[in-house]
């Protein structure tokens, strides 16, 4: 809920409305808003909709009359683009639009960009506010903010298991360990990020779809990345018309995490969930790749024979050990989420 302390703040929050509306669609872009208001009015509302497609703030402009743009104030949720990209740049379009004043919520970390579209507006001579609702539009950019100042993906674990660590059983039964309340959350992650990571062993016992199956985003692409030494259309069936990439990822790319990374950012995937199985978890926790752990429990105890999230050698030692930090824990109707965190923790589920 957004508390108003002017009117700034007050149009600011209906542009951050409009650009959560390209929630799942804009990767590796941000998700952007924009509002045009004259006189106290406003004249129209735009978001960026999807990747390829054109920036707002020019849907916006170009959705109004000349004569009413003209000494209008442009409240936009990310800095202006002033490069050459997938679509012209959005400054010279704003400054030749005889717009009046520009707000902006944040500067745009992409190195093309970061300051350059707020300097170019502001030696134009128009009047431009910079950090209104900043913090509120850098969450809701958390991962795009990330992926940038990073130059890698931001890497997200998931797991259903019972108390005593066990994914599946030993005939790799798992389905389901976690209830319809989990699964529904696995599903808002697979909207809020880019890729799912896979094994090929899991593909073959699950033939899953690897798609996001919530109400209203079913054609939401997910891109996927499948663990094997070489590519096997055999692997891809259960979900090759789901739309997204399709990457084999070879163990001369998966051996080194920088490496991983590389190949990732080549790729434009800003975001990874890993869905298992057991020896991707393992792959991932050994190499302390995970930023965010969403784990699943069923309040049960499946034994000795059933296989393990983890299946590396530990430490010896308990003080060796490398905590993750809680950062909540959730009872989900008889399951128990727990979300963890290393490092840069990112909300993503709101």
């Amino acid at each position: 809920m957004f508390f108003f302390n002017n009117k700034d703040d007050y149009f600011m929050s209906l542009a951050l409305k409009e650009a959560k509306k390209g929630l799942g669609y804009t990767s590796p872009n941000p998700m952007v808003g924009a509002v045009l208001v004259k006189n106290g009015k406003i004249l129209g509302k735009a978001f960026h909709k999807a990747l390829g497609e054109f920036h707002a703030e020019k849907v916006l402009i170009e959705s109004i009359k000349a004569n009413l743009v003209k000494d209008s104030t442009i409240y936009v949720t990310l800095e202006p683009c002033n490069h050459e990209g997938r679509t012209p740049p959005c400054v010279p379009l704003i400054i030749k639009s005889g717009i009046k004043k520009v707000v902006i919520a944040t500067l745009d970390p992409d190195k093309r960009v970061n300051g350059s579209g707020f300097n170019a507006l502001k030696n134009s001579g128009l009047q431009v506010k910079l950090g209104v609702m900043e913090k509120e539009a850098k969450k809701l950019n958390n991962i795009y903010m990330f992926y940038k100042k990073n130059r890698r993906p931001y890497i997200v674990l998931k797991a259903a298991l019972t108390l005593d660590g066990k994914i599946a059983t030993s005939s790799f039964d798992s389905k389901w360990i976690s209830n319809d309340m989990s699964r529904e959350i696995v599903h808002r992650l697979r909207l809020r990020l880019k890729a799912i990571a896979i094994g090929k062993n899991t593909i073959k016992r699950d033939s899953p779809k690897l798609n996001c199956r919530l109400k209203g985003f079913e054609n939401k692409i997910v891109d996927k990345l499948i663990f094997a030494e070489r590519e096997d259309n055999k692997l891809t069936k259960s979900f090759a018309e789901n739309g997204g990439k399709i990457l084999f990822v070879p163990k001369k790319i998966s051996r080194d995490e920088n490496e991983f990374f590389s190949f990732c950012v080549n790729n434009e995937i800003d975001s990874v969930l890993v869905e298992g199985g057991s020896k991707l978890y393992s792959y991932f926790l050994e190499k302390f790749m995970v930023d965010k752990i969403f784990l699943f429990y069923q309040p049960s105890f499946l034994g000795v024979d059933g296989v393990s999230i983890f299946q590396e050698k530990g430490s010896k030692l308990i003080k060796d050990l490398n905590e993750f930090k809680i950062d909540d824990i959730t009872k989900l109707d008889n399951n128990i989420m727990v979300e963890l965190s290393r490092g840069e923790s990112l909300c993503l589920l709101d």
